[in-house]
């Protein structure tokens, strides 16, 4: 444990170094990082800090490879949100929407979720709950949209990104805040800078990227499996209810035909016959109405995700593509300057000639 140095994430001064002595792990925090370092270290404007150029490479690869770690399972889409919370929010809001309706006086709304037996509960609780889904991945994706005006692309003194230079440049991407490093942007650029670092190729990165974003696409879509699973069960659950109606209706007229010597047992299972209608009809009702309330806003946030991706695309195509510098990219250049240049040449002496 080293007494004199500070945790740069969390203050603490509960830490301990590895076997090389080139790692610091708070036990408070449970996070790494490099003696002297601070959470703060990465560059806001996308140039390499001199200080951090100077540190040990093998210190620098292997604080990378520990945030790296924690991104493994990160890589979902950029609005995925977990379940458990939404669905814990929707009991409580349930269970308050029927205390106010117990204390309200009785109509034909109240009747419509009270007394129809217990599957407009059902109803109401998957209502809630993909409502509650769609609503906390539109925050997400509200908080990883101003992710976009913030350059995370670290760079030489020259503008520029060399293979060497993607392991500081990474250094860079992980000392950002938390919320900014594992957004939905910086793992993308993270991915992005791996391949750059292992292939060395310019032109690999941007086939690299064009899967990526189809990749997160079929991502983007199956993070709207449970949404859709609600849209289906809802009204499967209204034809339940139908069911359920019908068959209490087709008892009461049974239980009708036996009483006819008695109006007093006809006018109650009459009343049998009815209710069970009203309970098939109602059901039904609240269940396709439920599952359009939940269709056009997951329509929506769906439609805002995909966008959310496409502006991710012209992000890495503006901001990280130009500085990618390899040595073929380098060759290229220099072959387009010469190119250029004897073309100068070549008007310059038929000007002369003239």
């Amino acid at each position: 444990m080293s007494m004199d140095r500070v945790c740069p994430y969390c203050e603490s001064r509960d830490l301990e170094a590895d076997a090389e002595g080139t790692i610091l792990r708070c036990r408070a925090c449970e996070r790494s990082s490099l003696p002297g370092g601070s959470a703060g270290a990465g560059s806001n404007d996308g140039v390499l800090a001199p200080d951090e150029s100077n540190s040990s490479p093998d210190s620098h690869r292997a604080r990378s490879l520990l945030f790296s770690k924690r991104l493994r399972d990160l890589r979902g889409a950029p609005g995925e949100v977990s379940s458990w919370p939404a669905a814990a929010a929707s009991f409580a809001v349930t269970v308050v929407f029927y205390a106010t309706l117990s204390m309200l006086p009785q109509s034909r709304f109240s009747e419509l979720f009270v007394e129809r037996g217990w599957v407009p509960y059902v109803i109401t609780v998957i209502s809630v709950w993909a409502l509650f889904l769609l609503a906390a991945k539109l925050l997400r994706l509200r908080k990883e949209r101003r992710m976009l005006d913030r350059d995370l692309v670290a760079t030489n003194g020259r503008g520029e990104m060399m293979p060497d230079d993607a392991e500081l440049a990474l250094l860079t991407l992980h000392g950002e805040p938390k919320e900014i490093a594992e957004s939905f942007l910086a793992r993308r650029i993270e991915r992005a800078l791996r391949h750059f670092q292992s292939r060395r190729r310019a032109v690999e990165v941007v086939e690299f990227l064009s899967v990526e974003a189809r990749t997160d696409e079929g991502r983007v879509d199956a993070s709207y499996g449970l949404v859709r699973v609600f849209v289906w069960a809802i009204p499967t659950l209204g034809f339940i209810g139908t069911v359920i109606g019908i068959a209490a209706a087709v008892a009461g007229f049974s239980e009708t035909l036996e009483a006819a010597s008695s109006l007093d047992g006809m006018k109650e299972s009459i009343g049998m016959v009815t209710g069970g209608l009203g309970v098939a009809f109602d059901t039904t009702l609240l269940a396709l109405v439920m599952s359009i309330l939940i269709m056009f806003p997951a329509s929506a946030v769906q439609r805002i995700e995909e966008a959310f991706l496409s502006d991710v695309d012209d992000y890495c195509a503006e901001f990280l593509v130009p500085r990618l510098r390899d040595e073929s990219t380098a060759e290229a250049d220099e072959a387009v300057i010469a190119a250029l240049a004897d073309r100068l040449v070549a008007s310059m002496q038929s000007g002369e000639r003239r």
